[in-house]
């Protein structure tokens, strides 16, 4: 029995548009109706075959040990069998999966008589490949160099990374994981919106300070008193901040004992911001389809801006502030050169799981003895909260080797 699938029964649009271009006349295996755009499952092989083969795999022989009484282990293959990546690929499940890897397999020019070894074989497993981004990190250090040593705001260089980055991210929607509906990444705070700052209180006098004036000394500094941040040189003054308050107290990575004092500050103006968490996993349009042209270039770029957001969500280590040069000026291009530019960033607390900390760039020229008038923010009288660290707790699972994924 001969298969064949029609573009009205196809889920991926880049495959669809496809058999609608090119599609023969055949009976359509899934709906049973003959139409003029439809493709055999030989020709599905053949278009899935090169798409595999560049995403996907061998996946290596690692040895699993059965039980604690299990002293010597057996080598098994780790990854999962050829129909899980044509499923992967097509993006849905067809009864007739057996005969679509039959047609992978025999898509391949491959000639075992002459020596040839053959990549797809339905009794081996597969993984995906790792993301490779060599191109990328060499475009990222080169730009470090420019940025020590030639130019800083705003080099050529930076301009064609973040552009090539951040194109088109207005238009850009995510689906996290555990979540259905697809959401933007650009985040509109409304007028009103709290958010909370907080600083660790190390003496009385610090306390003192705190409780005569809470916005002046755990508000946002003032640029005299601006340090080097993930997002900000010195003396340029930033707010870092958390959409909530436990967040807000993790973020500090207090010591048993510190006293911390936290404050709510409420939006004066709506508020643009770029969710560095969303990003990660966003798409253009529609969802990403493993036969779209650019299907690798989008890839690797998400994987890049996925490395980007872990960088910036870990915390300043001192005496390596020429390491932040690169998230500084990303910083100042999603303020200033970005064709719609920002008023901020979210991105992912790396102490709180689903935490988001915020940080929210300056107007220059509405910086005043009241910074916080810089960033559309006004504080909430009598937010001011005083907390003591009694306790810290951490909680950890155990991941087997097993099934560790091989991509970004």
């Amino acid at each position: 029995m001969s298969y064949a699938i029609c573009w009205k029964c196809v889920d991926d649009e880049y495959l669809k548009q496809h058999i609608r271009d090119n599609g023969g006349l055949f009976e359509c295996s899934v709906c049973g109706n003959a139409y003029e755009n439809a493709i055999s499952v030989a020709d599905l092989g053949i278009l899935l075959e090169p798409r595999i083969r560049e995403n996907f795999s061998l996946g290596e022989e690692i040895k699993v040990f059965h039980g604690e009484e299990d002293d010597n282990g057996s080598w098994e293959q780790e990854g999962e069998p050829l129909s899980w990546a044509v499923q992967e690929v097509l993006g849905q499940y067809f009864d007739f999966e057996d005969e679509i890897v039959q047609a992978v397999i025999d898509a391949e020019d491959v000639w075992p008589p002459d020596g040839d070894v053959p990549f797809f074989d339905d009794t081996s497993n597969y993984v995906e490949s790792r993301v490779a981004l060599s191109h990328y990190y060499a475009e990222w250090e080169a730009l470090l160099e420019e940025l020590k040593h030639k130019r800083r705001f705003f080099s050529p260089s930076a301009h064609t990374l973040f552009g090539k980055l951040f194109g088109g991210v207005e238009e850009m929607k995510a689906r996290p994981p555990r979540t259905t509906e697809a959401v933007s990444v650009v985040r509109n705070f409304p007028e009103g919106s709290e958010l909370f700052r907080a600083r660790i209180c190390n003496s009385q006098d610090v306390l003192v300070d705190v409780f005569s004036d809470p916005l002046k000394h755990a508000g946002p500094p003032p640029e005299s008193q601006a340090r080097t941040g993930r997002m900000n040189a010195d003396g340029v003054v930033v707010f870092y901040g958390a959409e909530d308050l436990e967040t807000c107290l993790a973020e500090m990575r207090p010591v048993i004992g510190n006293d911390l004092a936290v404050i709510r500050l409420r939006t004066t103006k709506p508020l643009r911001l770029l969710d560095f968490s969303l990003l990660e996993y966003a798409y253009a349009g529609t969802p990403l389809s493993y036969f779209q042209p650019d299907f690798t270039d989008e890839v690797e770029k998400r994987a890049f801006r996925r490395r980007l957001h872990r960088l910036i969500s870990q915390p300043i280590i001192p005496g390596k502030e020429t390491e932040y040069l690169i998230t500084q000026t990303m910083a100042e291009y999603l303020a200033h050169v970005h064709k719609e530019p920002f008023d901020g960033v979210l991105f992912a607390s790396a102490q709180r799981a689903d935490g988001k900390n915020v940080v929210l760039f300056s107007d220059p020229a509405m910086i005043t003895d009241q910074p916080s008038e810089a960033f559309g923010l006004a504080y909430c009288e009598d937010s001011l909260q005083i907390f003591t660290t009694t306790s810290i707790s951490y909680s950890h699972h155990k991941r087997d080797a097993y099934g560790m994924p091989h991509h970004l």
